[in-house]
């Protein structure tokens, strides 16, 4: 409802109920950092550990958390992601992306370009998406 151009959604607490098929070319999260009061890191920890796994190759991992969480770090440390940014930081929360690095392949400098082009123009739409999002459902994103 929220990708309405998606051919299929995958809705899941984190990946333990999925199979190990199929592999994605987006995973979007906003995944909780607290356990009540207390910060705990320990569900994004783990996102971000197993993404890769998930991700087709060239697939995006797109993580909305609250500005102080040290995601840019974590994301880092992950030696099959690249390309990782912050999409949008509004002081509270901060949309973050990063890239699975692709398999092997050739198709040169022209085919990463195109490749580039597109992932650029897609990101100002999943930003809009996101908010709006948060919007339908009270928060702010």
């Amino acid at each position: 409802r929220n990708v309405a151009d998606a051919r299929a959604h995958v809705l899941s607490d984190g990946f333990a109920a999925l199979p190990r098929r199929p592999r994605f070319h987006w995973i979007v999260s906003n995944p909780p950092v607290h356990n009540g009061l207390q910060s705990d890191f320990r569900v994004l920890r783990l996102l971000v550990r197993r993404a890769a796994r998930r991700l087709r190759s060239g697939g995006e991992l797109f993580i909305v958390v609250q500005t102080y969480v040290p995601l840019g770090a974590m994301l880092a440390d992950q030696p099959k992601l690249e390309d990782v940014r912050t999409l949008s930081d509004d002081g509270r929360f901060s949309v973050w992306a990063a890239r699975k690095r692709a398999q092997g392949g050739g198709g040169g400098e022209k085919k990463a370009m195109a490749g580039k082009r597109k992932r650029e123009g897609s990101c100002p739409v999943l930003c809009e998406r996101v908010s709006r999002m948060g919007d339908r459902i009270g928060g702010d994103v």
